[in-house]
């Protein structure tokens, strides 16, 4: 039904390395690199409460043991240094590469040539820049997964524009989210990792909305008519000798019909789902994490039966079997769970999840405690990546009028990135 189709790490230098590896090569790493604006999604249906605003103060340190951070610092107690490694998601708001006839542009205007001032004013070096920014004020995390980067047919030079302004902060790796060539989508995944990614690959979501049922998919889907219908990008990360599996998605927009909207949602949580299950089913050990832009919050169907998220960790720590999968969401009070604002809306579409290997005591283990809203807990990120409120980004500028739109310069994006903290149980005591 659905089938892996493998996709190189990345396009750049390709022709050269091709002579080497031979054209059945499947993939590649390069040792130096290898919405739509959301102003049409739907509000949630039940709004959450408004979060605590954190107090001002001083930088800290993601993932480190701090007098600010008990829970980490009791969690990482018998553990050496360098025994952490963080990870993030962040849905960055379009950031489009430099060529003016990529067909990524097909369904956002300000993309296309002389839409706006991306190409003639060189935003997309800005967008760059400000992206490292973010980044810097995220804490560098050794593991980001992207959204919304061009995609262009595959070809897409984003990361290559990122690339400079990244690399001084230890990034090596970088890997584009393929796209189902037959499926006109204008935004794809990424990932960009400190440590080498042995394979990128993705699930086939060939998936119209023609052929989902508010019941669920078809028997047969076939090649997807939708621009939202992305496929979900899986990469395989080796954490010092530590193999992690991640999941990368950016499901379908809030916009149209609700119902349909969700049931594709849910169509492409299932396809991750099932394949994670034939991983555990050979590897039960193996550790997964799932993370993304959802577009679902924590109690839609995407999430609760797609995904399996339970908020239940204490059963999932106590038995490795456990298929359900622990969203971070509620390592946090409820009214700090938000990522995102929608016509003055607090939303929480965006998600990391983990199998209950991540609590095994083997591999890497979730940090408890660790997770948390890039710019929720004050300091630099808190004054810059959000609002005077302290809970609305501070997104990515552009100005419409009638005669095109103009981007700013300014801002980050429509999200904040979510950081978590693991540690590798190889260097902390067998008792911790």
């Amino acid at each position: 039904m659905f089938q892996w189709r493998p996709s190189s790490l990345s396009r750049i230098c390709k022709p050269a390395l091709s002579a080497l590896l031979g054209t059945s090569a499947l993939l590649f790493v390069l040792p130096a690199f290898a919405n739509r604006h959301s102003n049409g999604r739907s509000p949630r249906h039940n709004q959450p409460t408004q979060p605590r605003v954190p107090q001002q103060g001083a930088s800290v340190e993601l993932g480190k043991a701090t007098p600010d951070n008990p829970a980490v610092a009791e969690a990482l107690r018998g553990c050496s240094p360098g025994s952490t490694v963080t990870v993030a998601t962040y849905n960055v708001e379009n950031f489009w590469d430099d060529v003016e006839a990529n067909s990524g542009s097909t369904n956002y205007d300000e993309y296309k040539k002389g839409g706006s001032n991306w190409y003639t004013d060189q935003m997309y070096i800005q967008k760059a820049r400000n992206l490292a920014d973010a980044i810097r004020m995220a804490g560098a995390p050794d593991v980001i997964a992207m959204q919304e980067i061009e995609s262009g047919n595959n070809t897409s030079r984003s990361l290559e524009i990122l690339k400079p302004y990244v690399e001084s902060m230890g990034y090596k790796y970088f890997a584009l989210g393929q796209q189902n060539a037959q499926n006109p989508v204008s935004v794809t995944s990424a990932v960009i990792s400190k440590f080498p990614i042995s394979s990128n690959m993705n699930l086939d979501f060939n998936m119209s909305e023609g052929q989902v049922s508010t019941n669920g998919p078809q028997e047969e889907p076939t090649v997807a008519s939708s621009s939202s219908a992305r496929d979900p990008q899986v990469v395989m990360i080796d954490v010092a000798g530590t193999p992690l599996r991640l999941y990368t998605a950016h499901f379908k927009s809030r916009r149209g019909d609700f119902a349909l909207g969700d049931a594709m949602r849910t169509a492409a949580a299932d396809l991750i789902r099932k394949d994670i299950e034939k991983q555990k089913a050979s590897k039960p050990s193996l550790d997964i994490l799932v993370m993304g832009d959802f577009n679902s919050d924590e109690t839609e169907r995407p999430l609760q039966e797609g995904l399996l998220s339970s908020d239940d960790k204490n059963t999932i720590k106590r038995d490795a079997t456990d298929p359900r999968m622990y969203n971070f969401w509620f390592e946090l009070p409820s009214a700090e769970r938000c990522s995102y604002m929608h016509s003055g809306a607090l939303q929480c579409l965006d998600h990391m999840l983990s199998s209950a290997s991540l609590f095994d005591g083997k591999g890497l283990d979730l940090v408890e405690g660790s997770f948390q809203v890039v710019g929720h807990n004050g300091g630099d990120a808190a004054n810059r990546l959000v609002k005077s409120d302290g809970r609305t980004p501070f997104r990515w500028g552009m100005q419409r009028s009638n005669q095109g739109s103009r981007f700013t310069g300014s801002g980050y994006s429509d999200h904040l990135p979510l950081v978590a903290t693991f540690k590798l149980t190889s260097r902390c005591k067998a008792s911790n």
